[in-house]
């Protein structure tokens, strides 16, 4: 049987945290296309296909979004204050992916419609663990998708 493909966007201006992310994608068994962008704004752009994003067989709509709160340029906050008045994109899936985030910024972006939170890890077994978590909830929300057609 042919495995599903998952599109994957991850938002994290950490270059460290997105290539740990992206080894763990690699050696795991799942069938997932990982695009990266190291801020939100970007992000609004991409899921616009906007200028260099308008390719969608190189930059294809994401199944789901892992973001991170806190980013230098445009954070994790302002991308989910996007997504809510976005016709578009008010539904796309979006899990809220930070190592230093304060529970209360935690609560207020699961407020504004993130899904579930998951910690970065501190050993590279935990980043592997991390894929295979989002693989399950990414998976699971393809099939309510096509179950509600």
């Amino acid at each position: 049987m042919i495995q599903p493909r998952l599109n994957v966007l991850l938002v994290d201006d950490d270059h460290n945290d997105s290539a740990l992310f992206g080894i763990a994608v690699d050696r795991s068994e799942y069938n997932i296309w990982l695009q990266t962008l190291p801020d939100a704004g970007l992000a609004t752009y991409y899921l616009e296909g906007r200028g260099s994003y308008s390719d969608r067989t190189l930059h294809p709509l994401p199944d789901l979004v892992i973001l991170d709160l806190d980013m230098r340029l445009t954070g994790g906050i302002e991308f989910l204050e996007w997504r809510r008045a976005s016709r578009t994109f008010s539904s796309l899936p979006v899990i809220l992916f930070s190592a230093f985030a304060y529970k209360g910024a935690i609560e207020t972006a699961l407020g504004m419609g993130a899904n579930v939170f998951l910690p970065k890890p501190a050993a590279f077994e935990g980043w592997q663990t991390i894929v295979r978590q989002i693989w399950d909830f990414g998976m699971e929300h393809l099939q309510a998708a096509h179950a509600s057609i």
